[in-house]
């Protein structure tokens, strides 16, 4: 990792505890790359390591990549669907992004509990440097973040965000008033099986 994301990453570890006994995941990243056809960004790469697979204060979803094309993507890093391609609504880009990206290149690591959608814009060689791309379904059109994954979670902690990236309201109002919770989706599952719920 580089400087900035080493900070990002220390900085969002000290206020991201996980709540499961499940807290981070191995992923074979050279059978990704095989999948995918491209390499991941290190800070993401350190997230995974770190945490996993899951949600984070009940709000945002981070996903894994798959590691065979045999496996399912349901709740793995994805591109767009062929639908989503063709649906003109989807392709609706806020003023300043407007015209300088395309959805074919739209990676998709995450989303929110209201449905946004948190991708990676991959047409850069250096994955270090791919920008965070989140379409809100409150806006009906996708923003640009210049940052990777890991900034990009921290600074909705801090709510440092001058346009508010997702469609759920900021976690706080006072920036960095407030910790998260991670919760890995294998504890999330075996919580629901049992009728119990995680969160409470």
């Amino acid at each position: 990792m580089n400087e900035g994301q080493r900070a990002a990453m220390a900085g969002l570890a000290e206020v991201l505890s996980c709540i499961g006994p499940t807290c981070g995941d191995i992923v074979d990243w050279g059978a990704a790359e095989r999948v995918y056809r491209v390499s991941f960004p290190a800070d993401y790469r350190a997230f995974v390591a770190a945490f996993g697979s899951g949600m984070i204060s009940e709000i945002v979803v981070v996903h894994t990549p798959a590691v065979s094309s045999a496996e399912s993507l349901m709740l793995k890093v994805s591109r767009l669907s062929e639908r989503a391609l063709a649906d003109e609504g989807v392709n609706q880009w806020a003023p300043a992004d407007r015209g300088r990206y395309r959805l074919e290149d739209l990676l998709i690591w995450g989303g929110t509990s209201a449905a946004d959608t948190l991708c990676w814009i991959t047409t850069d060689p250096d994955p270090d440097r791919w920008p965070v791309a989140v379409y809100s379904r409150m806006n009906l059109e996708w923003s640009v973040y210049p940052c990777g994954t890991v900034e990009f979670l921290h600074k909705l902690q801090r709510n440092e965000w001058q346009r508010w990236p997702i469609s759920e309201a900021p976690w706080h109002d006072t920036a960095g008033a407030r910790k998260l919770e991670f919760l890995h989706q294998n504890d999330e599952a075996a919580a629901y099986e049992v009728e119990v719920d995680p969160w409470e």
